[in-house]
């Protein structure tokens, strides 16, 4: 009987240990690439792997991995890498990017003590408290009360400046995407006479539910304008 008992508190603790090392604050966003004016012809042509993390210091960290893929891949290498450590508020403190077949390296460093962003080691002539990346503002617009022709103003990082966008909240349609059929609501730039860019930096879709899942992502890149289009979420 007493082995039985003992049998039964190593099945319950291990069991524990299990569920404590399953756990995670991360989660994946895997998206099928498609690039406009290319993909009607060829249709997907890479993948993007989008990780967020939650820190333990209250921090978040991301990965982001943008390819070519298939044909495309042979046609075009592409790989543009990125990093990206942010405050609770998703505001930049780091970002660093690798691109290849080109080698291009940047690292950003923004120094909120003294108030200094740090680009190569270089220090640049402009600043913001909060600072984003398009990928960065991803995660914070799901923890927002998204309702109709609500905006949200960001000051984005550039090559060598701060772009501020305006971004507004559109009504809701459906959209499918390779993940499923979803009711959403969409947020796209706007000027500020609150006329749509046709050229914006980003745009999203989002799934108008509790999850708000980023269903759809539209953004410029120097090789041209991805659409991404979700695929699979991973709790990681």
């Amino acid at each position: 009987m007493r082995s039985l008992k003992n049998i039964v508190r190593i099945v319950f603790f291990v069991s524990f240990f299990n569920l404590i090392l399953s756990s995670s604050d991360g989660i994946q966003f895997i998206y099928d690439v498609e690039i406009k004016g290319i993909s009607i012809v060829t249709g997907n042509v890479g993948k993007c792997t989008l990780n967020i993390d939650k820190d333990e210091d209250n921090t978040y960290s991301m990965n982001i991995v943008t390819k070519t893929t298939n044909l495309a891949k042979l046609l075009y290498p592409y790989i543009d890498e990125i990093n990206i450590r942010t405050d609770s508020l998703y505001s930049l403190l780091f970002f660093s990017q690798k691109l290849k077949p080109s080698n291009k390296i940047i690292n950003v460093q923004v120094d909120t003590v003294n108030k200094e962003i740090i680009r190569n080691n270089k220090i640049q002539d402009f600043y913001s408290d909060s600072l984003y990346s398009p990928f960065s503002i991803i995660p914070l617009l799901r923890n927002q009360n998204l309702n109709i022709n609500d905006q949200f103003s960001f000051d984005l990082l550039s090559s060598k400046r701060i772009k501020k966008i305006i971004l507004n909240v559109f009504e809701s349609k459906p959209i499918s995407v390779p993940y499923g059929k979803f009711q959403c609501v969409s947020l796209k730039p706007i000027s500020s006479d609150f006329k749509i860019k046709n050229n914006g930096e980003i745009e999203i879709w989002y799934s108008n539910d509790q999850e708000k899942l980023p269903l759809k992502i539209k953004l410029n890149s120097n090789i041209g304008t991805f659409i991404m289009k979700l695929t699979k979420v991973n709790n990681v």
